[in-house]
């Protein structure tokens, strides 16, 4: 679930961001819903549990749009 600032718009918009155990970014995901041509993506933590060919989380960090990271914990 990402978050945006009436200040700022979409310009800034942040999200909880998955960080691998050698400390890079994992690329995006995309979901599938089911059927329909329509596929969601997603960078949030919660995407990337290792099932699949998705890599697995190994900490979580603040992320927003403009490119600013936090601290990974």
């Amino acid at each position: 679930m990402a978050w945006t600032t009436e200040e700022f718009g979409t310009s800034h918009e942040g999200w909880v961001g998955a960080v691998l155990a050698d400390g890079t970014e994992p690329e995006v995901v995309y979901l599938d819903p089911g059927s329909g041509s329509e596929f969601r993506e997603t960078r949030e933590w919660w995407a990337y549990h290792g099932a699949g060919s998705r890599p697995s989380a190994a900490r979580a960090r603040a992320a927003c749009s403009c490119g600013w990271r936090g601290t990974a914990e």
